[in-house]
């Protein structure tokens, strides 16, 4: 299919981007990190932090692993403690997801549609630390703003809806985490899942998928003009 760079702008005003996942094939190297805050607890724990991050995509770090813990050794952890796994968390990953591969399709995407169309990342990720990787995997150019932790995604997209006077039904998510999902239903804006293959979807039966970005622009060209002619 032959398409031109300005049509997904005649379908859509803005889209937001989950990041982990979506744009950075970065959730295993992000489990590698988790696994070794329990190094020395055996095989069975660290495998069981790697399930509980990949099966939480969206939760902040800091209720991820307090979350883990929890379920893991049945106790709540002390907030020295958490503070302290938060933070060689986050010793231990920023450079890996520097290093990450973009996901398939999503540099081509965003370098067809820069400067035509808004786009911004929104992400669980500490807002400080997500602009540092972005703008080591040169990607700010590319995005309108990003934005991560302590907001919540539902709060941003909201905001950034009305601040651009954006109609919620021209306006998409684009995630991979039942959190993403629920951040679009929050603001009222349709949402595409990325999904890989042979994954169990976490979302609601009759949820757009697409197992990658390659065919993001069609899909959303598809989309839009089932909503117009609807």
């Amino acid at each position: 299919m032959t398409m031109t760079k300005d049509a997904v702008a005649d379908f859509w005003d803005a889209i937001f981007f989950d990041f982990d996942g979506v744009l950075c094939d970065s959730l295993h190297a992000k489990a590698d990190a988790y696994a070794a805050l329990y190094e020395g607890q055996g095989e069975d724990v660290q495998q069981a932090i790697r399930d509980f991050h990949l099966a939480n995509g969206g939760m902040s770090r800091a209720e991820k692993i307090a979350r883990f813990e929890e379920r893991q050794f049945g106790r709540a952890p002390s907030p020295e403690r958490l503070n302290a796994l938060v933070e060689q968390f986050a010793a231990a990953v920023e450079s890996a997801v520097v290093a990450s591969a973009w996901i398939a399709g999503a540099k081509d995407f965003v370098e067809r549609h820069q400067g035509r169309l808004p786009m911004f990342i929104i992400s669980a990720t500490p807002e400080e630390e997500l602009l540092r990787i972005a703008e080591a995997r040169s990607m700010t150019a590319g995005f309108t703003a990003i934005h991560g932790w302590p907001k919540t995604k539902g709060q941003t997209i909201c905001h950034l809806l009305d601040e651009g006077g954006w109609a919620p039904s021209r306006c998409v998510m684009i995630g991979d985490a039942i959190v993403d999902y629920r951040a679009a239903e929050e603001a009222g804006t349709p949402f595409i899942g990325v999904l890989a293959p042979g994954e169990t979807s976490p979302f609601p039966a009759g949820t757009t998928v697409i197992p990658d970005l390659k065919d993001l622009e069609e899909m959303l060209l598809a989309l839009g003009r089932e909503r117009a002619v609807g």
